[in-house]
């Protein structure tokens, strides 16, 4: 596979570019700007008259010279936060310590898109050894699609991005260094580009690859999380053959209300540590004993707060994985609307 892309923007994504060991002072002005990009910057340094770029995050775009000490650039949309910002001259990356903070809600621009399952390699019960994936697609014959937060294994941006140029394909897999047990990841895409492209996530056990493909996953985009609306499994399978786990997710922490047949329980979800991390719950407590079925429901409310206080529900969505002790074959149950 390979990305054309155009020759002064290839230098931000080349994995061999050669960084200044000399660190010159350098400043940026203004440092902080809206979302949707269009902020004219002036960065001033030490320059040659050789064509410059900058890279915001990993959101690159040309950079005008006007004389030895100045370079001017118009910041690219970008969802919300600090970023580092990094200058290239040429193909040699300049060693600063400069950052641009981008500011406004990321919805007026962008689209958060849940994968809820996508983890480095994960060892399971039985010898299993299962592999995430997610696969992306750019049908278009025209356009560039970047999904920001998108990683391989082997990404080491803190702001890690893909542009997926037209018909160009990649694969996504978690990099083992920035996964911290969660397993949900957001990715941002701008407003509509999602409907461009064609992307599916797929959970494979690679020690039973002779007999099973693996279990796709549902790619979740956020207007499909509700704040209001009970999400209900009508059918969980209770079967000591199989082992269950509800995942619960949501755009910020909050305690949400699960019940089982007639139990009731509180599952609180703990935050992500960045904007690329959904808050997150894995709710396991299930009876083990007869067999049969029952029914799941999951409140965005937490019940014991009565009446709810306004504005306190987040939005939430969840769905159920359901194991085979035996053959480590997974099904999902997902929530139908």
């Amino acid at each position: 596979m390979r990305f054309r892309i155009p020759i002064l923007l290839s230098l931000f994504l080349s994995a061999v570019a050669v960084f200044a060991q000399e660190s010159t002072p350098y400043s940026i002005t203004p440092n902080s700007g809206p979302v949707a990009g269009g902020t004219q910057v002036t960065i001033k340094g030490d320059f040659g008259f050789w064509p410059y770029a900058i890279l915001f995050g990993t959101a690159g775009v040309p950079a005008t010279r006007v004389d030895d000490h100045t370079l001017v650039a118009t910041t690219p949309a970008h969802p919300a936060g600090t970023v580092p910002v990094t200058i290239f001259e040429y193909d040699i990356g300049l060693a600063t310590d400069l950052t641009f903070t981008f500011t406004g809600p990321s919805g007026t621009r962008f689209e958060r898109v849940l994968l809820p399952i996508f983890t480095p390699p994960v060892q399971g019960a039985f010898g299993s050894e299962f592999h995430t994936e997610v696969e992306v697609w750019n049908p278009q014959s025209t356009g560039v699609v970047t999904l920001f937060g998108a990683e391989t294994d082997s990404s080491v941006d803190i702001d890690p991005s893909v542009a997926l140029i037209p018909d160009g394909k990649t694969t996504l897999s978690r990099a083992p260094q920035h996964f911290n047990g969660n397993p949900g990841h957001f990715l941002y895409v701008a407003e509509g580009d999602f409907d461009l492209i064609g992307a599916t996530l797929r959970v494979h056990d690679v020690t039973r690859e002779a007999t099973s493909f693996g279990t796709e996953i549902p790619i979740v985009r956020e207007r499909e999380f509700s704040p209001s609306q009970t999400i209900a499994f009508p059918h969980v399978p209770i079967d000591p053959r199989f082992r269950n786990t509800l995942r619960i997710y949501s755009t910020e922490a909050t305690t949400v209300t699960v019940k089982v047949g007639a139990q009731t329980f509180g599952v609180t979800l703990q935050p992500g540590r960045d904007m690329y991390e959904p808050a997150y719950a894995a709710f396991t407590n299930f009876p083990n004993d007869g067999i049969g079925a029952t029914t799941v429901t999951v409140e965005p409310t937490f019940i014991p707060v009565d009446p709810p206080l306004p504005g306190t529900n987040v939005p939430v969505w969840a769905f159920i994985s359901v194991t085979n002790n035996d053959t480590q074959q997974i099904t999902t149950i997902t929530p139908q609307r």
